[in-house]
């Protein structure tokens, strides 16, 4: 079996033809082929008997067949933002439940998709395909049918704080992504589903689209009673084929407040940690661990961004006149539209005035090499992804209006420690 570190060097290094040479030697890209989130899907499914139908697929046996044998529970518990890179440091200087279970287990590195974002890669590890393959390609999305730039997490526009008002002018979610969801395939395969997330969430536009086909879907108010709720489930049909999943959030307004390398953010996973161990595994019984394969992943990590360091769009009206709507997507991926006529205006600009942070990438080459996934996008999915490509190379972000809080973390582009994320998984019946 490859080591973590082998794994890791192996993802530093991987490339995508037709990008050779245009981007910086550190950057790492999505390895959709098996290294990925977008492989995890289908792991589980196999683990519990089933086969997706088409998506990525699965990991490489050799991570997960040892722990296979009598599996007939699978729990994936998604960390959002917490990156490989972050985790590892973090579990080497400090004691805690997820320190034994990767001892007990394994824990190895993955890349996320591109780009490195919450919308992006949750819809992901929800379908198993990629961001191509599900549409679901950023923040901030030209919707060509509603006639504007939309905030996909608010689902309002992009320029009003109008949270809701797609689902209000009749947007439907399940027809914004329509490929087949993990819970619905799960179900039709015969396993039980249940998910657990943040009791807001439950009936808004998101979860509709992430959680389609899970047949319970529990809230949470907190990170305690999460444990407590993903416990009870275990307990409640010993033996049963089931898939449960627990999603938490506030690791990444963490790290986006205060930074991924702060106290801050360790504090959030220590706690989290001894949430999980005491509330969680600590009082689950034997026969609730029977069979049970636990999996704890991210859907990306951040990498620290110092407010300074931002660049405001406003400081650049020249470029601002070239383009036709204002810089989709994320501040540090951004996809920009140009007017007719005006593409190589914009590279020029980019060249002269932002080539030290920024990398501008022509996004049908990215296609092309597959960054955002293999195939040909259909047009509704291209329309989304702009003409080109404003990556940040180092601590940038690109903003259009003024963040509500200073971030001093953020995430989207190809740097380390956006790209990496951790696969952890142990045996419940082997502890």
């Amino acid at each position: 079996m490859k080591s973590a570190t082998e794994i890791e060097h192996a993802l530093r290094t991987h490339r995508l033809p037709g990008l050779e040479g245009l981007l910086p030697e550190e950057f790492i890209l999505p390895h959709y082929d098996g290294y990925s989130i977008a492989n995890v899907p289908a792991t589980i499914a196999r683990l519990l008997g089933v086969e997706l139908a088409e998506g990525a697929p699965p990991l490489p046996a050799h991570l997960w067949a040892d722990l296979a044998t009598g599996v007939r529970r699978v729990v994936m518990i998604i960390l959002d933002a917490v990156g490989y890179l972050h985790l590892r440091q973090i579990l080497a200087d400090e004691d805690s439940v997820l320190r034994r279970l990767a001892q007990a287990g394994r824990l190895v590195p993955l890349t996320s998709v591109f780009p490195s974002t919450t919308v992006a890669a949750l819809t992901t590890l929800w379908t198993g395909r990629t961001p191509l393959g599900h549409g679901f390609a950023g923040t901030q999305l030209l919707l060509p049918e509603h006639g504007l730039l939309a905030n996909m997490l608010q689902l309002g526009p992009a320029a009003h704080r109008q949270p809701g008002a797609l689902l209000d002018w009749g947007w439907v979610p399940e027809e914004f992504v329509t490929v087949p969801g993990l819970g619905q395939q799960l179900a039709a395969g015969g396993v039980r589903t249940v998910a657990h997330t943040h009791l807001p969430f439950i009936k808004g536009g998101l979860t509709r689209i992430f959680l389609r086909g899970m047949a319970r879907v529990r809230g949470h108010v907190g990170f305690s009673d999460m444990g407590i709720n993903l416990r009870r489930t275990l307990c409640e049909r010993p033996g049963e084929r089931l898939f449960a999943s627990a999603y938490w959030g506030g690791t990444d307004t963490t790290a986006h407040v205060y930074g991924p390398d702060g106290e801050p953010f360790r504090a959030a996973l220590r706690h989290l940690a001894r949430s999980l161990e005491e509330d969680f595994m600590a009082p689950l019984p034997a026969e609730a661990r029977e069979g049970t394969l636990l999996i704890v992943t991210a859907d990306h990590g951040q990498t620290a961004t110092p407010p300074e360091r931002a660049v405001q769009f406003s400081d650049h009206p020249a470029l601002q006149r070239m383009l036709l709507l204002p810089p989709a997507a994320e501040p540090r991926a951004a996809y920009l539209y140009a007017r007719s006529g005006q593409a190589e205006a914009v590279r020029a600009y980019v060249a002269e005035h932002l080539a030290d942070r920024f990398l501008l990438l022509e996004t049908e080459r990215a296609l092309a090499a597959g960054l955002f996934g293999p195939g040909e996008p259909p047009p509704e999915i291209r329309a989304r992804l702009g003409d080109l490509l404003l990556l940040a190379r180092d601590d940038s972000r690109l903003l259009v209006k003024e963040e509500p809080v200073p971030f001093h973390g953020h995430h989207g582009s190809l740097t380390p420690e956006e790209m990496l994320v951790p696969l952890l998984m142990a045996r419940l019946d082997r502890l």
